[in-house]
């Protein structure tokens, strides 16, 4: 009985592997990027680095997802040289995930049920980067969070309740927007295209 469960876990994650989810991959790592950049080259107090994970976990499921998320921050540590980055790759993979539970769940039919998903995705976050940048990089990021948790710091606040409060401030408009812009063109994505991807059915 368990080697017919593992046997059907292998053939499962094997089949949410199609070629398209692979040209996937590259795809949402492309997708993450430009996102980063155009936070970082504006200033913004966002990321938009997620939109690219969460679209694929839309297509393609979680492992997928998960997948080009995490490859993502390797990507960033390559071009940027930091490799700090990687560690908040974990961060990627946990909004992979999350969203593929989501999917697989058929949670994210509804416009409300996707303001539910981005503030879940955005508490998780918001929790794990604290947690990593605080060990990493003494609390920043070298995004337009800083700022933010600089206003914290000023008004008087501590620093785990600068850092913290910042990034939930943050996270939780980031991944809001993130969440319906990777929704929106997947739900009107028409019928013979959609058929192309295993989970656009949960979504639609």
């Amino acid at each position: 009985m368990a080697a017919k469960k593992n046997m059907s876990f292998w053939s499962k994650l094997k089949g949410d592997f199609s070629t398209i989810a692979i040209v996937m991959i590259p795809i949402a790592i492309a997708i993450n990027q430009v996102g980063r950049l155009i936070s970082t080259s504006l200033g913004l107090p966002l990321f938009l680095d997620t939109i690219g994970t969460v679209l694929t976990a839309m297509l393609c499921g979680p492992w997928v997802a998960a997948t080009g998320g995490f490859l993502t921050n390797v990507v960033t540590a390559l071009i940027y040289g930091r490799p700090t980055s990687v560690a908040f790759g974990l961060v990627q993979l946990a909004i992979g995930f999350i969203a593929g539970l989501f999917i697989y769940k058929k949670w994210v039919r509804k416009w409300w049920q996707v303001f539910i998903f981005g503030v879940t995705i955005a508490i998780v976050a918001a929790l794990m980067s604290a947690i990593i940048s605080s060990a990493l990089t003494a609390g920043l990021s070298g995004t337009g969070v800083d700022l933010v948790i600089a206003f914290f710091l000023n008004a008087g606040a501590g620093f785990w309740t600068s850092i913290i409060s910042a990034r939930i401030l943050v996270e939780m408009v980031d991944k809001i927007v993130t969440a319906f812009v990777a929704w929106i063109p997947v739900k009107s994505l028409p019928q013979r295209y959609a058929k192309l991807f295993k989970y656009v059915k949960n979504v639609k």
